[in-house]
């Protein structure tokens, strides 16, 4: 097949052809993103129940779900929380389960809980979904909150005509509502109570269909028309009708307010009132088309805004995805150069370009590839072109290299090329199938980060097959075009001659005498780097290697402020502290600005009431809303423009910042990705939420001992103040109930759902209820008329008792248990996580099992992430080195070779500690898998030698075949190793900010494949001979034995 395709040049080049085309008509497919597209692999069920506290939102909802739904087969973890108005049951699937079908099945059994309360809504099943938002438009202006509302609707009428412009969402201002406020004196004065009036309401403002009349003229449609759509159309509602013709509408004994939900909820951006929109993309959606498209829009529509209304878009995401994109291309243009220049100058410059043509082909294959299986071009894929830029070019350089030996004797060129193809065909196919398998592991991580690194392999993989395509069937015809006997004329040549003959001298001067002295001491040699290994593992294990767990934090261009305060704090108190907020930031502006340095923020926004800029790689989209809560979320200039990052800045705010009464959380997010905001996780899990505060509070305590925490909290507090109301016996005698008694003070605080109208793209809410003077304070309770079946009205306080108490706060639970989680944050250089929850393990929790025999103590969150990858990743690691091994022992045909060949594996962990020192980076969990990957990179040197001493011993002693082997390919290992370091070069020293992230995997690659050079061409060759030492003393043995 090989001679076939050298000979038919027109088939080798139709093959590259065919290749270079697919992958040029797969690239305008692929989508563009900065980070891939995965599922959550997350089921919510969601049901409101509008009014209820959060004990009664546990029982009534999350209890029954959970109990219908633990024993489904595909549930990996089941978490709720039960919270004032709404419960939530979130499904983690177990891997290799469909999300969809889970949830299929999952809806089938709520569907069938028929014992939810009456209030309840209806449970929303639903597959959680990323949602990846493009930018945020904020309208901004002074003006009220109406106007503001009504050109947000506008707006996004506008934007969703757009083309390939589908998902806009308004945040930052309250939903229109219909508010029906009668107080009890009006009741009383026309006797009537709430639930006369809701039935009054509920059968006057209604449509019904009458069908169709069939006359001999043809069909008429029918319909009864009443529905009230506005809020004066209510107000002419007739409640109460005599015969002589008098009447009582609504407006006559209740004030109709057709305005806004009755919660604290308002924005405001540049010290203006405002209100977001944030627009999302779907599919295939563009995020640089987007951003064009609203830019022009918003370029088009600012002259015709009302005077001192603006629209400002920020959070613009396009400008990092454009910025990135372009800085990965520029890496990869680059160490494409570089891959280049090392080829020419280390071979002929024609040989160079052939071996290096071999790269566009390989990419091209992989790009046809990315289209088949749905891939897209964000940051992880296009550093996984960088990552196999140089391994790619390894087979064509051994090829090339055989080739040109070949011909370098005087063979001409179409047999040296057929030949020397033939010559290193199994080393080479092997070695890029090792490649392929060691990255494999990376497509089997669990959790969101082996979704997000999940495009590595997918690139990787179909290009080193498709570069092992071109070094079998293209490359070795385009050698039949090399002159070898040429002598050089160019400059260029000339120099390569130089450096060529400079390297021959280098061989046979340096390394050959240097070599024959580690095979005469082969046994001291492998001690020493046995030694280099040992000691670079106690480094790493004595905490000498700088290591966190997780993900390094990248940090962001932006700093989001998120309040949360005590539950059952009136909005005044969230205000305040968002206020103080504010303020530091001021104060952190006039401190840069006296240091000389200019103001870092571009714009801010402050929302109190909701958070509406949470997000994060394995955020879902939903926005919760309560007044113990705000956000102050702003853009920093870009990191070019100013001298300190975000983390630097948000440090010196937080400073700042004075006490805050009624503080629950706070929480400064300034990275773009990892760095997990929680360092130390424990889980208390139990049924009493009294032990379990008492065991959190003994927790907290022992954090607050350690150096470099910060921030710790517990995710229970206490809940807002409640009055327990209990019907009395006099209650009962008047024949009311507790449901009675229940639904009369609910309609009178929280208020009676009339119905639901679809204004334009609004659901608008009819609500019946006290006017806000009465609800706004407790005394309105002693004017409360309970009203009987009866007829008899009574005062609330004669019917039922009234118990002041405290409520609870959000319940969480785990696996049907309820759970208090302890989190603590951490500066990790000062804080040795690790040695604090081993601590913590060890000599504490132990102790507090004892106390509180009941409860649960586990350690989640980061760790539990970490441990589950690395299980996940050391279990297809192991699998991986298996099939390696298969793969070497298949062409060597022994089982002993290849363990001498992967013997430099743990030897590549040098090299990528000591360039992990040399960068100042941390270890990380990057760096696990940039090991991983190394693997299956660092042997193909060392297969390649141990074929060629396979080969020689065949004809010569084999002390001499070592030596003759480390010369003989000694250019091709070392042009491997430089042209995999080079290629991963430029992306070394990117000082972008973004590109830290990446940075651990590119540097544990890049220095243990140059670091395995050196065990390849010094200490492989002694461990051959080691090796062959071991068979002859066996032999020996066995000879002597048979002899006796």
């Amino acid at each position: 097949m090989i001679a076939w395709f050298a000979k038919n040049g027109v088939a080798a080049n139709l093959l590259m052809g065919v290749i270079v085309i697919s992958g040029i008509f797969s690239i305008r497919g692929l989508k563009m993103e900065l980070f891939p597209d995965f599922d959550l692999d997350l089921v919510t069920i969601s049901v409101p129940y509008p009014g209820a506290a959060p004990l009664e939102v546990e029982e009534g909802i999350c209890k029954q779900i959970e109990e219908k739904i633990w024993d489904l087969a595909g549930i990996k973890e089941m978490n709720s929380f039960a919270r004032e108005n709404l419960g939530v049951v979130s499904i983690q699937v177990a891997l290799g389960k469909d999300a969809k079908v889970l949830a299929d099945e999952i809806k089938v059994r709520v569907d069938s809980i028929s014992t939810f309360p009456e209030e309840a809504e209806k449970p929303i099943v639903e597959v959680a979904t990323q949602k990846r938002r493009v930018l945020a438009l904020a309208i901004h202006g002074n003006c009220d909150e109406r106007s503001l509302r009504k050109l947000a609707d506008k707006t996004l009428d506008d934007l969703t005509n757009l083309p390939n412009i589908t998902q806009v969402e308004i945040m930052g201002i309250r939903k229109p509502e219909i508010s029906i406020e009668i107080s009890e004196q009006n009741l009383r004065e026309h006797g009537l109570s709430f639930d006369d009036i809701s039935n009054s309401l509920k059968q006057s403002s209604v449509d019904i269909p009458g069908g169709v009349a069939r006359t001999y003229s043809g069909e008429t449609l029918l319909r009864a028309m009443g529905k009230a759509r506005k809020g004066e159309e209510f107000d002419q509602i007739e409640l109460i009708s005599s015969p002589n013709g008098s009447s009582l509408k609504l407006g006559d004994l209740a004030t109709v307010k057709d305005a806004f939900e009755d919660k604290a909820l308002y924005t405001t951006f540049s010290d203006q009132s405002a209100v977001t929109l944030r627009v999302f993309r779907v599919g295939k959606q563009s995020p640089l088309d987007i951003s064009e498209k609203v830019n022009a829009y918003v370029e088009e529509t600012l002259p015709g805004l009302p005077e001192g209304v603006g629209m400002t878009i920020w959070q613009d995401s396009s400008y990092y995805l454009q910025g990135r994109l372009q800085m990965m291309i520029r890496n990869a243009l680059q160490g494409l150069l570089l891959v280049f220049l090392v080829l020419s100058l280390f071979l002929r410059p024609s040989l160079a370009v052939w071996v290096a043509i071999g790269l566009p082909i390989s990419f091209m294959g992989a790009f046809a590839a990315m289209g088949i299986m749905g891939a897209s071009i964000n940051l992880v894929s296009l550093f996984a072109f960088i990552v196999v830029l140089g391994i790619l070019v390894d087979d064509a350089i051994v090829v090339g290299e055989s080739v040109y030996t070949l011909g370098s004797k005087g063979k001409k060129p179409l047999i040296a090329s057929i030949e020397g193809t033939h010559l290193v065909a199994v080393p080479v196919t092997f070695a890029i199938l090792t490649s392929m398998v060691a990255f494999v592991p990376m497509l089997f991580l669990p959790g969101w980060l082996g979704k997000l690194m999940k495009d590595i392999p997918l690139v990787v993989i179909p290009a080193l097959f498709f570069s092992l395509i071109e070094s079998k069937f293209i490359l070795p015809y385009h050698l039949t075009l090399c002159r070898f006997d040429k002598k050089p004329r160019n400059w260029l040549s000339k120099l390569q001659a130089k450096i060529s003959s400079g390297l021959e001298n280098f061989i046979k001067n340096s390394y050959q005498p240097f070599l024959a002295l580690c095979l005469r001491n082969r046994y001291l040699t492998l001690s020493a780097f046995t030694g280099i290994f040992v000691i670079t593992i106690g480094l790493i294990i004595g905490g000498h290697v700088p290591s966190i767990r997780g993900i390094p934090p990248v940090p962001s261009d932006y700093i989001t402020v998120k309040v949360f305060m005590q539950d059952g704090v009136p909005a005044s108190s969230t205000e305040k502290a968002l206020g103080e907020i504010e303020r530091a930031r001021l104060e952190v502006i006039d401190f840069l600005s006296s240091e000389g340095e200019p103001n870092p923020f571009k714009h801010a926004m402050v929302t109190m009431g909701a958070q509406p800029f949470t997000g994060g790689p394995k955020s879902s989209s939903n926005i919760v809303s309560g007044s113990n809560m705000g956000e102050i979320s702003v853009e920093l200039i870009k990191s070019e423009g100013r001298n300190r990052t975000a983390p630097q800045i948000s440090a010196l705010w937080r400073e700042r910042i004075g006490p805050l009464p009624g503080i629950k959380q706070l929480y400064f997010g300034d990275v773009a990705a990892g760095g997990s905001r929680t360092a130390i996780d424990v889980e208390i899990g139990g049924q009493d939420l009294k032990r379990m505060t008492q065991a959190a509070q003994a927790i907290k305590d022992r954090l607050a001992t350690y150096e470099g925490l910060f921030d710790i909290s517990d995710t229970y507090a206490g809940g807002k103040r409640e009055l327990k109301l209990k019907l009395k016996p006099e209650g009962r005698a008047l024949g009311l109930t507790h449901a009675d008694l229940g639904r009369q003070v609910r309609q009178a605080y929280y208020g009676e759902e009339i119905q639901r109208i679809q204004r334009d793209r609004d659901e608008v809410k009819v609500m019946l209820r006290y006017p806000i003077a009465d609800r706004k304070t407790l005394t309105a309770l002693d004017n409360l008329r309970v009203r009987s079946p009866k007829g008899v009205e009574a005062p609330l306080a004669e019917v039922a008792t009234i118990e002041l108490g405290q409520g609870y706060p959000t319940i969480n639970r785990a696996n049907r248990n309820r759970i208090i989680n302890v989190q603590s944050s951490a500066d990790k250089v000062v804080a040795k996580i690790p040695s604090i929850e081993k601590d913590l393990d060890e000599s504490f929790i132990p102790a507090l099992r004892e106390k509180f025999p009941n409860l649960r103590f586990s350690f989640v969150g980061e760790r539990k992430e970490q441990n589950e990858s690395d299980s996940g990743l050391a279990q297809a690691g192991g699998i991986a080195l298996f099939v390696i091994y298969g793969l070497l022992a298949i062409p060597f045909r022994s089982y002993v070779q290849p363990f001498l060949i992967m013997s430099v594996i743990p030897f590549g962990l040098i090299g990528a500690v000591l360039g992990h020192l040399l960068f100042g980076m941390p270890l990380s969990q990057l760096s696990h898998f940039g090991l991983v990957a190394l693997t299956g990179v660092v042997i193909n040197d060392s297969l390649v030698m141990v074929h060629y001493v396979n080969q020689r011993a065949k004809e010569v002693p084999v002390l001499e075949a070592a030596k003759l082997a480390g010369t003989a390919r000694f250019r091709a290992i070392l042009l491997t190793s430089l042209t995999t370091f080079v290629g991963l070069l430029p992306i070394l020293f990117e000082r972008s900010l973004q590109a830290q992230f990446l940075k651990p995997m590119a540097i544990a690659i890049g220095f243990g494949v140059l670091f395995a050079t050196f065990i390849t061409l010094l200490m492989v060759p002694c461990l051959y001979l080691i090796l062959n030492d071991a068979k002859q003393i066996t032999r020996s043995l066995f000879t002597r034995k048979k002899t006796t």
